[in-house]
């Protein structure tokens, strides 16, 4: 009886411990995605492509998009929140807009966004090479 009394101790330390690792995981998770991103190309080459950018901060999302054909830059404001533990988000925007996104994808580590209606996905980078335009209003 003794026995099963520490075997039963034991166990519930290990699955403490167990999720406790977990939740740390997610936090650090949420700490690499803090920063300024830039577009790229496509989600396989990871080339940017210095027309939109994003700025992430805990859990606010900025985004600076430049309108085609126009020159002119347009931004939006979200909340970013974890989805689960495997690097799956979702993105309210103020416009109402909901998406979702993925970090890291590919061995580049590109920040995805994911169109849920149509399932077309935007790829971002950190690349201090390209900052945000002054345009944008971050």
């Amino acid at each position: 009886m003794k026995r099963l009394g520490i075997f039963t101790g034991i166990f519930v330390i290990l699955i403490f411990v167990g999720c406790k690792e977990k939740t740390e995981d997610l936090k650090d998770s949420r700490i690499i995605l803090d920063g300024k991103w830039v577009l790229v190309a496509s989600c396989i080459d990871g080339g940017p492509n210095a027309t939109a950018w994003l700025e992430i901060q805990s859990n606010t999302i900025r985004s600076c998009m430049q309108q085609a054909g126009t020159g002119t830059y347009t931004t939006l404001k979200g909340t970013i929140r974890p989805a689960d533990s495997y690097g799956n988000y979702k993105i309210d925007w103020s416009n109402g807009y909901n998406q979702n996104a993925s970090y890291p994808v590919g061995v580049l580590k590109l920040l995805s966004l994911i169109d849920p209606s149509t399932q077309s996905t935007q790829c971002y980078t950190k690349n201090p090479s390209y900052p945000p335009n002054s345009q944008c209003q971050f």
